[in-house]
């Protein structure tokens, strides 16, 4: 099983596609799933402000 980089909790692949992002169950933290086989996860980049420009 996979563990959050962030506060090592289990991370399941169930469901989950290349590219997704989700949030860890334990602290909340965006991850985004990076490949499939083996399952890998990272934090998800963060997306800048978008101030109507």
């Amino acid at each position: 099983m996979t563990e959050c980089p962030v506060c090592a909790a289990d991370v399941e692949s169930k469901d989950k596609i290349a590219g997704e992002v989700f949030p860890c169950v334990d602290c909340g933290t965006e991850l985004e799933v990076r490949a499939l086989e083996p399952f890998a996860v990272e934090p998800a980049p963060k997306e800048a402000e978008d101030w109507g420009e």
